[in-house]
């Protein structure tokens, strides 16, 4: 299951239009959601149109009642389809599929022959209102509860209804669609079983006996991993029912409510590789219209979102130096060297394989033990003498200022080190996002998979199983930890990089005009402030430090301001402290866009600090100017006392000297270039 809180998500949208248009990423699919023919009406669709939705499928429930029996005249049914059609058309909504009426007496595989040619005369009068309604797909449902043991007869009765319906549908130019039915168990009761189409291999059994001109629409919510029947029915999949659930009971949960136990980025990707091009056709209820929108974004960042570009910013920003080695051409003594290594890690991960049943002996197998870390930092100490290209990456780092508080010992010390460091950064991410650990921050850090979750230890060992069949040292445990950040969707790390370019490009420009003898402060620094409700995208107490450092910016104090703080209250929320800010700034307080800077990572007081220093060095912004720190009374008080403590705890120094208080809500500080050391502790903001 992956958790999302619910909102309206306009930063990823950013990212998800980016991400789409990059080689590589799949084009992200139209949105829809299904709504009762009645309830179609032109200022319904008007709204739907303006959150981003692009199609419907219309439910004909209501039409019928349970003996067959229609509730109104064709005229009138006629009608309420007319209004349908023409409010959808004038919103400019496509009416994708109609979804025909099922139940007991409504079912196309009755075993009874008089019965089954009465159901199929009902669907072929409901054709006439479905006509009007022009869809692309029309949907049934393959049967009701079945009696015990008449699966083989039902089946073949379910074939010749729609061998007699499909010439209908093909008639009024769509297309005839069959969908999955809810079926953990086969019994249901002590006298029912369950529906047809409850299985996988069922489902690809009676598809193979209809026309092939009949296709497949999967219900996610009604069978367990559904990204299996996705790949069992290929291009035969036409629609889609978007809901999470458990695939026991009929749940219908929205995706992103966290109720479910959907792998949704193995169902994105299954679609992916199917080559699926319907829409992403939700059965389920959002809060808001927005929601429907925000919430697909949401999964495709997680399943696409890192896609190699962003992988790759993943890597160099939590490894600098791990990333870099897993390519460097080495010599033939430091291959043997690395071959016994290799193998016993190979050893291990084959060994877990077999025994494992949970994350966190999943995460065991992963984990480089120290002496595995020491046998590999022995080996590349020893490569360094003979290997200009090793030689030259260590210098780069050193230049780079990438590990500033190892900079003063010797090469090979220092190559040592930092391999070290990071080895351990990548079992840390071991033990949290796979074991479940807690992070630094555990309210907003963790895990995104519930304990219960059986998806995911399956995605990991299907993983492992592929990684151990291919084991070189240090890349198959650098690149697991990247796969699981992904898999995670903790890709913040890589959000908003390079940060030269997107929001920040025109204050990077403006700092060539700049004349910084005129300011007594390089930059107004303004932390971010999470709301804890989903919903809200700036914290009303974010828009007030937000006015107190335009009020500053306008009296001249500091050509810039910085907005700090990245995607962090609430668990997973969709929102960017920094940009929300940045849009506070620009849009309602009037501050030119090219004075405000983002920085777009941190997710704590003790980061705002260090990660804005790091900018100023990146950015060659004066150093010896001091940094004024605008925010409220309260924060200001932690910043003068407890985030000293925390500082030395978190980042074993203090992210700044020389802090002097202006005022209660006020603080000056100079930066330093510890600032600069990489910390994948915390692999969301190294």
């Amino acid at each position: 299951m992956i958790v999302f809180r619910k909102g309206l998500f306009f930063l990823l949208l950013l990212l998800y239009k980016m991400a789409a248009a990059q080689t590589g990423f799949p084009k992200p699919l139209r949105l829809g959601f299904n709504i009762g023919m009645d309830k179609v009406t032109p200022a319904g669709m008007k709204a739907a149109k303006a959150a981003g939705i692009d199609c419907i499928e219309i439910g004909m429930g209501g039409i019928v009642d349970t003996a067959r029996n229609f509730l109104k005249q064709d005229d009138a049914f006629l009608a309420i389809a007319q209004q349908a059609k023409k409010a959808a058309d004038e919103a400019g909504i496509q009416i994708w599929s109609v979804h025909m009426p099922f139940g007991k007496n409504i079912d196309l595989s009755l075993g009874d022959e008089n019965e089954r040619n009465a159901v199929v005369a009902m669907h072929a009068r409901l054709l006439k209102y479905v006509a009007v309604l022009d869809p692309q797909l029309i949907l049934f449902h393959p049967s009701w509860y079945l009696n015990r043991n008449e699966r083989p007869l039902r089946k073949k009765q379910l074939v010749r209804s729609v061998q007699e319906l499909n010439p209908m549908v093909k008639q009024q130019g769509a297309t005839m669609v069959i969908e999955n039915m809810l079926g953990p168990e086969l019994q249901h009761g002590p006298v029912r079983e369950r529906p047809l189409l409850r299985t996988v291999e069922e489902a690809v059994e009676v598809m193979n006996l209809l026309p092939r001109d009949v296709y497949s629409a999967i219900d996610l919510n009604h069978i367990k991993y559904p990204e299996k029947l996705i790949l069992a029915m290929g291009s035969r999949l036409k629609t889609l029912h978007v809901a999470d659930g458990t695939g026991r009971e009929e749940n219908h949960y929205f995706p992103c409510n966290g109720k479910g136990e959907n792998n949704w980025v193995a169902i994105l990707q299954a679609l992916d590789q199917v080559h699926y091009d319907g829409p992403f056709l939700y059965e389920s209820h959002a809060s808001n219209l927005a929601d429907y929108r925000s919430c697909y974004q949401s999964l495709y960042a997680a399943a696409f979102g890192t896609g190699p570009a962003l992988g790759t910013t993943l890597g160099e920003k939590n490894f600098p130096l791990t990333a870099q080695l897993t390519d460097l051409q080495t010599t033939p003594v430091f291959e043997k060297a690395m071959q016994a290594v290799a193998g016993e890690y190979a050893a291990q991960l084959q060994q877990d394989i077999q025994t494992c049943t949970d994350r966190t002996c999943y995460a065991t197998a992963l984990r480089l033990s120290p002496e595995l870390i020491r046998r590999t930092g022995d080996a590349w100490v020893s490569e360094h003498a003979g290997n200009t290209r090793l030689q030259t990456l260590v210098a780069g780092l050193k230049k780079k200022e990438t590990y500033y508080r190892f900079n003063q010992l010797k090469d090979t010390a220092y190559l040592r080190k930092v391999w070290e460091t990071e080895a351990g950064y990548i079992n840390n991410v071991f033990s949290v996002y796979i074991s479940g650990a807690a992070p630094r921050y555990p309210k907003i850090d963790s895990i995104r998979f519930n304990e219960k979750d059986k998806a995911y230890p399956k995605t990991i060992k299907d993983y492992l199983q592929q990684a151990a069949g291919h084991v070189a040292m240090p890349a198959t445990a650098f690149h697991a930890a990247i796969r699981i950040l992904e898999l995670n969707g903790r890709y913040e790390a890589a959000r908003y990089e390079p940060l030269e370019a997107g929001l920040n490009t025109t204050p990077v420009r403006q700092l060539k005009k700049t004349n910084w003898n005129r300011y007594a402060y390089s930059l107004i620094l303004v932390p971010g402030l999470g709301p804890e409700d989903p919903a809200v995208t700036l914290d009303s107490g974010g828009a007030r430090r937000c006015r107190a450092a335009a009020e500053l910016y306008k009296k001249g104090m500091a050509p810039f301001i910085v907005v700090s703080g990245g995607n962090v209250h609430p668990f997973l929320t969709p929102y960017n402290e920094a940009v929300e800010m940045k849009r506070y700034l620009t849009g309602v307080m009037g501050i030119p866009e090219h004075a405000v800077f983002i920085e777009p990572h941190a997710r704590h007081t003790t980061t705002n600090i260090r990660n804005t220093n790091r900018m100023i060095y990146r950015f060659k912004i004066p150093a010896g100017k001091p940094v004024l720190i605008a925010t409220d009374a309260s924060q200001t008080q932690y910043i003068r006392g407890n985030m000293t403590r925390t500082s030395l705890r978190d980042l074993g120094y203090l992210p700044y000297s020389n802090m002097k208080n202006i005022n209660t809500e006020q603080t000056s500080y100079y930066p330093n270039k510890e600032c600069l050391q990489t910390d994948a502790s915390d692999p969301l903001d190294p």
